[in-house]
């Protein structure tokens, strides 16, 4: 009896391995079919896709591009700052401009003449609307402010001689000031009275020649004519620019030393006759509009040294009155070329 019921169980065994490989088989194709409906679905969806190639191998899609309105309002925003930037900066330049006009090339300057000066005084009609000189040391014969309505010949010609006597102190100068136009000429003899010392004897253009020989006295190239004198000679200088000149002697040396010096000066001065406007500093002050737009010019002339009373020197101050409507047209130009 045993041996059946051994075969009934193989039998229930192959049943159910039967049953479960079926169940299996079945479960396979059942999932094999979904698979091949997933895929025919797929194909049709890319056959329902846009015919664009250049489109497949990347993602199709709408950026974000925020709100127009308010990326329109940033752009102007931008746009006004920038624009209040640059007029800022214009109108601050042009402030400097008008400030370095006004109080630097137009500003107020003291004046020192010589004898015979014939100085040509010529501002633009454009920056300036009048000029005024004043007097500093008014006493007896003065200088002379005249007009014209056009730059005057340099014609005429003046000479007259100097006679300087002078003792130079240890580490020390004395100068004299001469303002003469192209083509004079400086003609000095000395006599240096001490035989054991030299000095010097220099022609200096401007202050800032004298300034620099002065620095450096024993450098011969920071003046127009140097010279190391002792005992007697005599030097000469053409003048090849209207300008103003020093004549100046310095001693470097451990004691005073005495030296005379013989000056002969043929100068060339502007012809006054065509002078419109004439002023001899009655009250210490002279003043002359500019014409605009064409301008004008002044010459201001000190007299020669027989004329003098107390001194050969005569101390002045120049000032410039600013044309305001040139600044003001100025800034409105800038105001519109950026608007």
């Amino acid at each position: 009896m045993a041996e059946p019921d051994q075969s009934t169980s193989t039998a229930s065994s192959s049943s159910a391995i039967h049953r479960e490989f079926s169940s299996n088989a079945a479960s396979s194709s059942s999932t094999s079919q979904v698979r091949e409906e997933e895929d025919h679905r797929d194909r049709d969806q890319l056959q329902n896709r846009f015919p664009h190639p250049e489109l497949e191998h990347q993602q199709f899609g709408i950026p974000y591009q925020g709100n127009p309105n308010l990326s329109a309002f940033d752009d102007a925003s931008v746009i006004r700052d920038d624009t209040w930037s640059c007029v800022i900066v214009l109108l601050t330049f042009w402030f400097f401009v008008s400030m370095t006009l006004i109080l630097g090339v137009y500003g107020s300057v003291n004046l020192r003449l010589g004898p015979n000066c014939s100085l040509l005084l010529q501002p633009s009609p454009f920056f300036v609307q009048y000029m005024k000189v004043e007097e500093l040391n008014g006493s007896g014969p003065g200088p002379v402010l005249y007009g014209f309505s056009k730059t005057p010949p340099v014609d005429n010609v003046t000479t007259w001689s100097e006679t300087r006597n002078v003792s130079v102190q240890t580490d020390s100068h004395q100068a004299w000031i001469y303002v003469l136009n192209k083509g004079s000429q400086i003609n000095i003899s000395y006599s240096v009275n001490s035989t054991n010392y030299s000095i010097f004897l220099i022609i200096a253009e401007g202050s800032d020649g004298l300034d620099q020989w002065l620095e450096e006295p024993t450098y011969p190239n920071t003046t127009l004519s140097w010279n190391l004198i002792h005992g007697s000679g005599m030097i000469t200088q053409d003048i090849s620019r209207s300008s103003t000149y020093y004549v100046a002697v310095g001693n470097l040396n451990t004691e005073e030393v005495e030296v005379q010096l013989n000056l002969e000066l043929k100068a060339y001065t502007h012809n006054t006759t065509e002078a419109y406007y004439k002023c001899t500093f009655p009250d210490g002050l002279c003043s002359l509009s500019i014409l605009f737009p064409n301008g004008n010019v002044a010459v201001l002339t000190s007299p020669s040294t027989e004329q003098g009373k107390n001194s050969d020197e005569w101390y002045l101050k120049l000032s410039y009155g600013p044309r305001w409507a040139t600044y003001i047209v100025g800034i409105g130009i800038l105001s519109y070329s950026i608007s």
